[in-house]
C-alpha cells in the first residue's frame, strides 16, 4: 500500500522530481510518511511546526491517519507582509 508525495516550487527544485510513492510506514500516520521525506532528501529544509500539512487537498495534522493511494504535500510557511 502506498501514498503520494508531491513536492512544489523549492521543494522540487531540491528533490528534481515532481513527487515520490511511499509505501505506509510504521503506524501509518502523516508523521511517519514526514520523518521518512526528510530522511531521505536530508537537502530539503522542512520543519514539523513550520509546515502545513495537505492529504487530498484538505489540511490535516500530522497525526492523521493515511490510507492507500493519498496524496500528501508538506507546504512550507509563507510570509509576507
Amino acid at each position: 500500500m502506498f501514498i503520494s508525495v508531491q513536492f512544489h516550487g523549492i521543494q522540487r527544485a531540491v528533490t528534481q522530481t515532481n513527487g515520490i510513492r511511499v509505501p505506509i510506514l510504521g503506524d501509518g500516520l502523516v508523521r511517519d510518511v514526514f520523518s521518512y521525506v526528510r530522511d531521505a532528501y536530508p537537502d530539503l529544509s522542512l520543519n514539523e511546526k513550520e509546515v502545513l500539512v495537505s492529504v487530498n487537498n484538505k489540511v490535516k495534522t500530522m497525526d492523521h491517519t493515511l490510507n492507500p493511494d493519498d496524496k500528501i504535500t508538506f507546504l512550507p510557511h509563507i510570509g509576507g507582509g
